[in-house]
C-alpha cells in the first residue's frame, strides 16, 4: 500500500462551532421535551462532543452546563482558562476556580456549581447528568451534584449519547480518514514484522513511521485532540495468546506458524477508527486455513445482516444463530461489535440485550471472533457505516488469507 493521499481539501480537519452550536440546540430540544431545565455535563467525550472543548482531563473536574434557555456555562480550573478560549471562544460564560481540592479557597469546586447556574440564570430544579457527580479519577473525591443541589438530579447520558449514535457527514469523513492511516500503520507494521520481531518494538515503531507520514501529509489540516497517544497507531499479539481477546503484550520473538492477531486506528478531529486483522507468520496449516475461514464466513454474515429497520439485537440473534449452524458457540467469547467515534467504544452494542434500533449513519465495528484456548485466536474488525440499505465498509485493507500471510 502507498502512502494514503488526503480526502479534505484545505480545511482544518475538525468538526466546526457551527456543528457544535448545533448539537447544543439538539440537547435543549431533549431538555424541553423530558421537562428539564438544564444538563451538566462531565464525560470528556461528551463535552468535547456538545463544545468542542478537547482536554486531559484530572482531579480537577470540568463541568459543562447546557440550559433549556439562555447560554452556555461551563466550570474549568484556572489552568484551563486559555485552552478553553483557544478552541472554544464561543463559550463566554465560564466560571474558574483556583484548584482541586480547594486551592486554599475552603471550597470543593463543585460547590461553584450554584454560582455558575445563578449567572446563567438558570433554575436550579429540574436537573439532569450525564453522571450525579464527577466521575472518579486520579484520586479525585467529592460530593455528587444532588448533594451539592439538595434534591435529585436525574441521572440521563442516553440525552447526549443518543445524539451522538448517528454521525453527520463531517464526523464519518474525519473517521474514514482515521481509517486510511489506521489501515497505512498497519501496513507498515506487516511489513516490519521478522522472524523472532517483538511485539512491542515494531508496534511502536511502526505507529511513529505512519505518525510521521500522516502529519507530513496533512500538515497544518492536522488538529490534535489529544495530549496522550499518536495519532496514527498499530500493534500485534502472537501465538497462543491470541486466544485471548485482550491479550497483553509479551516479550517473545515471533515464531513460525504463530498466529498474528492485529489492531490499528487513527485519531483524526477527535474521531477514531478500528480495524484488526488475523494473520499468519509463515504458512498456514489445515486447521488455520478452516477457523479463519469460519471466521470470516461469520464478519461476512455481519456485513450482510447489518441494515437499518431491525435492532441491535436483531442484528446480533441472526449472527448467534449462523455461529450456532457452524456448531461454533463455544468459542465465541463476545458479542459482534460496538458503535464508536470519539471513543474507542460507544453506545449502541450489537448485542442480545440491546434493542437500539439500528439508523443509517451509526457507525459500528464488525469484530466477530472465535478463540481456542493454548492454541490461538481469529478475529477480523472492520470500521463500518450503516447505509439506506445496508452498511459499507470504511477501511479497507485486504481480509482473504492469502493476502494476510506473513513471509518474515
Amino acid at each position: 500500500m502507498s502512502d494514503p493521499q488526503p480526502a479534505f481539501g484545505a480545511g482544518r480537519l475538525e468538526i466546526s462551532a457551527t456543528e457544535h452550536s448545533a448539537r447544543r440546540a439538539a440537547l435543549r430540544g431533549q431538555l424541553e421535551a423530558r421537562g428539564l431545565t438544564a444538563m451538566l455535563v462531565s464525560n470528556p467525550a461528551r463535552v468535547a462532543y456538545l463544545s468542542g472543548f478537547h482536554y486531559a482531563a484530572t482531579e480537577r473536574p470540568i463541568v459543562l452546563v447546557i440550559a433549556r434557555e439562555g447560554p452556555t456555562g461551563l466550570l474549568i480550573p484556572r489552568l484551563e482558562t486559555d485552552h478553553v478560549r483557544a478552541q472554544s471562544p464561543s463559550l463566554k460564560l465560564v466560571l474558574t476556580y483556583p484548584e482541586y481540592p480547594g486551592g486554599g479557597s475552603g471550597h470543593h469546586p463543585l460547590e461553584s456549581l450554584k454560582a455558575l447556574l445563578e449567572s446563567m440564570r438558570a433554575p436550579t430544579t429540574g436537573l439532569a447528568a450525564d453522571h450525579d457527580g464527577y466521575e472518579a479519577r486520579w484520586g479525585y473525591r467529592g460530593p455528587r451534584y444532588s448533594t451539592v443541589f439538595g434534591q435529585p438530579v436525574l441521572e440521563a447520558p442516553e440525552l447526549i449519547d443518543g445524539l451522538r449514535a448517528v454521525k453527520s457527514p463531517a464526523e464519518v469523513a474525519l473517521i474514514e480518514e482515521a481509517c486510511r492511516w489506521g489501515d497505512h500503520a498497519h501496513d507498515l507494521m506487516v511489513q516490519a514484522i521478522k522472524l523472532g520481531s517483538d511485539e512491542l518494538v515494531v508496534s511502536h515503531n511502526a505507529s511513529l513511521q505512519a505518525t510521521r507520514d500522516m502529519l507530513n501529509a496533512l500538515g497544518e489540516r492536522y488538529a490534535p485532540k489529544a495530549r496522550e497517544g499518536l495519532p496514527a497507531n498499530t500493534m500485534f499479539i502472537s501465538g497462543r495468546n491470541t486466544a485471548n481477546p485482550h491479550g497483553l503484550h509479551e516479550h517473545r520473538g515471533v515464531q513460525p506458524g504463530d498466529v498474528l492477531v492485529t489492531g490499528a486506528y487513527g485519531i483524526v478531529g477527535g474521531y477514531e477508527s478500528e480495524l484488526e486483522r488475523t494473520m499468519i507468520f509463515g504458512a498456514p496449516d489445515a486447521t488455520y486455513r478452516e477457523r479463519f475461514a469460519a471466521m470470516l464466513a461469520i464478519q461476512d454474515a455481519a456485513f450482510n445482516a447489518l441494515r437499518p429497520g431491525r435492532t441491535c439485537a436483531d442484528f446480533e440473534r441472526e449472527i448467534t444463530e449462523f455461529i450456532v449452524d457452524l456448531g461454533l458457540s463455544a468459542h465465541t467469547r463476545h458479542h459482534t461489535g460496538h458503535a464508536f467515534g470519539l471513543e474507542g467504544h460507544e453506545a449502541p452494542f450489537l448485542d442480545l440485550d440491546d434493542h437500539t434500533p439500528i439508523r443509517e449513519g451509526m457507525i459500528f465495528s464488525l469484530e466477530p471472533g472465535l478463540y481456542y484456548p493454548g492454541q490461538g485466536g481469529y478475529r477480523h474488525s472492520d470500521t463500518v457505516l450503516v447505509t439506506q440499505n445496508g452498511c459499507r465498509a470504511l477501511s479497507h485493507y485486504p481480509r482473504q488469507l492469502d493476502e494476510l500471510i506473513v513471509q518474515g
